[in-house]
């Protein structure tokens, strides 16, 4: 089979064969990008419809975080503790690296105050971190669950992540198990040199199935395409294993030349 597929039209199918399954590859991942892209869409969509509640309607102090809680949009009052800020070092925005600027809200609760952490916003430098200023305010913000435990040994003012069981350990009153990534505030108590984080869309691990249904079935062609190449190749090499080599023709005999005159003398 092998000296079948070195002839020149098996190579030159061959090629072929790598083309078409190299294409149907990239279509079949291209479909599975658009099923885990259309279903963070649909579900940003479904979270911007819902309106912007109290907090205390979504999560509760020393409670755990709603299954459909990340990605609401809920609303706060209080005031800032300024005494409580932290970076988060190592986080990306617009391809810059840099840190969260994390203070926490003081806010009255049905069973006294609690701290709620927000992300104010990215700098590139913990200098420009500055700090909000003092008084009520009202902030409008996107919930997001605690995130896991972060790298240790930071610099005082820095934490790895924004862990609420570490938080807990630390701050002088109840904590939520969430945070907020800031939207807006009521009044501005954020200077400009802390750029807004865009809150990111959840839900990114949900798929539209009809998208990965086509998304295999390129794979299937893919494979289909791999066992028809080898199916012809494998049935092409019996055919010439029972033609057999081509015939040899006999050496040519030589007839008897007639004895001369004097042989016959």
């Amino acid at each position: 089979m092998i000296r079948t597929a070195l002839k020149p039209a098996w190579l030159a199918l061959l090629a072929l064969l790598v083309v078409v399954v190299v294409s149907f590859y990239e279509l079949g991942m291209w479909q599975l990008g658009v099923s885990s892209n259309s279903a963070s869409r649909e579900f940003a969509q479904e979270q911007e419809s819902r309106p912007t509640v109290p907090i205390g309607e979504v999560v509760s102090p020393r409670s755990t975080f709603p299954a459909d809680g990340a990605g609401r949009s809920v609303e706060v009052e209080g005031s800032y503790d300024a005494t409580l800020q932290f970076l988060v070092p190592d986080r990306l925005l617009d391809g810059r690296s840099g840190s969260w600027v994390v203070t926490p809200v003081r806010t009255e609760t049905g069973s006294g105050p609690a701290l709620l952490p927000v992300v104010r916003g990215f700098v590139t430098s913990p200098q420009d971190a500055g700090t909000p200023g003092a008084g009520a305010v009202t902030l409008t913000g996107t919930l997001a669950p605690s995130e896991s435990p972060g790298p240790t040994g930071l610099p005082e003012g820095q934490r790895g992540s924004i862990d609420t069981a570490d938080l807990a350990n630390d701050w002088d009153a109840p904590i939520y198990d969430a945070f907020i990534f800031l939207v807006d505030e009521e009044p501005t108590l954020t200077d400009g040199s802390v750029q807004r984080v865009p809150p990111p869309v959840f839900g990114e691990n949900g798929v539209v199935w009809r998208n990965v249904g086509y998304g295999l079935q390129w794979f299937v062609f893919a494979g289909f395409a791999i066992y028809m190449y080898f199916r012809f190749l494998h049935d092409a090499a019996r055919r010439e294993a029972a033609d057999g080599p081509p015939p040899t023709l006999p050496p040519p005999t030589t007839r008897p030349s007639a004895p001369s005159e004097e042989t016959r003398r």
